[in-house]
């Protein structure tokens, strides 16, 4: 018995059934328009959402903190310095002249330093320059990381010069030799009608105040300044705490205080926090920064101190300002993976919330469900013989008559 081969290809032009119809299905395929675009994640129609202010505040919450993680890094940690002192740099002008200041400083410590002998005192010709009022002042922007190192690198006319700074030191005797960085004197008058203070001081690292009073009128001296000589306006040029770097601007930087009363006093409040800039090319710069507030009050003799009042206080924290510089790939991916994991996590945090508000809300209306009633309703037939009789509650005598209409003998009736 002749048995075809099972194993014989086909002849060509001919083509076995499932390669035809593999065939068909291609070409239906063919005439379907093609596709311009594919999404392997569903979307919802803009018909189906519905929008509510918790989403708004969603969303606007979301894009702040994406921001904020975008932003260079700052981190915060805890002082744990051993030092124990702290450098303090001073350079302010007042219009006293100088045999008639005190300056003085007492910590949290109890201690009491006259530091009239410490600072350089040179007199001088009272000028405001380019000095503007603390409360006029415009806030400046923060400067980068990389601003403030060069900043405190770069030598500034404050500074003096290598060569005059050594021929100062060598001419030069007392306080004047210890401060020899800092710039001299503008129109130098000796005994003049007004008095620059100047230098850098080590103080113990603890809450002080620095105060600087009119003699006879602060502590007891055997000196009376006249009170028509007194007036404590002044321009602070320099005021900072750490290494000196007077290229770096602090917030009481030519700053202005004028008065016209003797009695006076101008007080500061700073808070302190040392701060370490670490730039793109990992230099690093370790100093201190600080916020003021200022108050000033007048008064009569004998109801305060005249003098200016620099209180300060140190944070038990420190900040690491680190800046760093990315090429535009890993600034894409980062920018990426924050949108995504605060986007996931906001997204899934509302789905949570709306399913415990709908589980609350349906607990709370299956309290409130009314058990209903056992009584039926009266039956339509009633109704309308009640309606046909002229009263909305019939009284027993028309039940019996409704039952009676009713009944069995109602053809017998309607044929009488």
């Amino acid at each position: 018995m002749y048995s075809p081969n099972q194993n014989a290809r086909p002849r060509s032009g001919l083509s076995s059934p499932p390669e035809q119809e593999k065939e068909g299905l291609l070409a239906e395929l063919d005439k379907i328009a093609p596709i311009k675009s594919f999404d392997a994640f569903p979307k919802v129609q803009a018909t189906y959402t519905a929008h509510s202010r918790r989403g708004g505040v969603l969303t606007v919450i979301v894009s702040l903190a994406i921001f904020l993680l975008v932003l260079p890094d700052y981190s915060f940690s805890i002082d744990s310095g051993l030092e124990d002192n702290l450098q303090l740099n001073v350079d302010l002008t007042v219009a006293m002249p100088c045999q008639d200041l005190s300056i003085d400083l007492r910590d949290a410590v109890g201690d009491r330093l006259h530091l009239s002998n410490a600072f350089a005192k040179e007199g001088t010709v009272f000028e405001v320059g380019r000095a503007t009022h603390q409360k006029l002042s415009k806030a400046s922007k923060t400067p980068s990381a990389s601003k403030i190192i060069s900043d405190a690198r770069r030598s500034t006319p404050n500074q003096k010069k290598s060569l005059s700074g050594v021929r100062k030191f060598f001419s030069s005797s007392g306080a004047q030799q210890k401060h020899f960085q800092y710039r001299p004197t503008h129109n130098f008058v000796k005994d003049g009608p007004a008095c620059r203070i100047y230098g850098s001081v080590s103080v113990k690292k603890v809450t002080g105040n620095l105060h600087i009073t009119t003699l006879g009128h602060g502590y007891m001296s055997g000196h009376h300044t006249d009170h028509d000589l007194m007036n404590l306006t002044h321009v602070i040029h320099e005021f900072s705490f750490g290494p000196f770097f007077p290229a770096i601007a602090q917030p009481l930087d030519m700053s202005l205080e004028t008065t016209d009363a003797a009695f006076a006093a101008f007080q500061y409040f700073l808070r302190i926090v040392p701060t370490t800039y670490i730039d793109a090319n990992r230099r690093m710069l370790s100093t201190s920064q600080y916020a003021v507030t200022e108050a000033t009050r007048v008064f009569e003799h004998g109801r305060g101190v005249p003098g200016i009042f620099f209180k300060y206080d140190l944070e038990p924290m420190t900040i690491t300002i680190r800046e760093r510089t990315t090429t535009l790939y890993q600034f894409l991916i980062r920018l990426v993976g924050v949108i995504g994991g605060v986007w996931t996590v906001a997204a899934f945090s509302l789905r949570v919330a709306n399913r415990a508000q709908k589980e609350v809300t349906k607990a709370v209306a299956g309290e409130k469900e009314v058990i209903p009633s056992s009584f039926s309703r009266p039956s339509s037939s009633s109704r309308r013989s009640s309606s046909f009789l002229g009263m909305g509650s019939p009284s027993p005598g028309v039940a019996r008559t409704n039952s009676w209409i009713s009944g069995d003998n109602s053809g017998d009736w309607k044929r009488r």
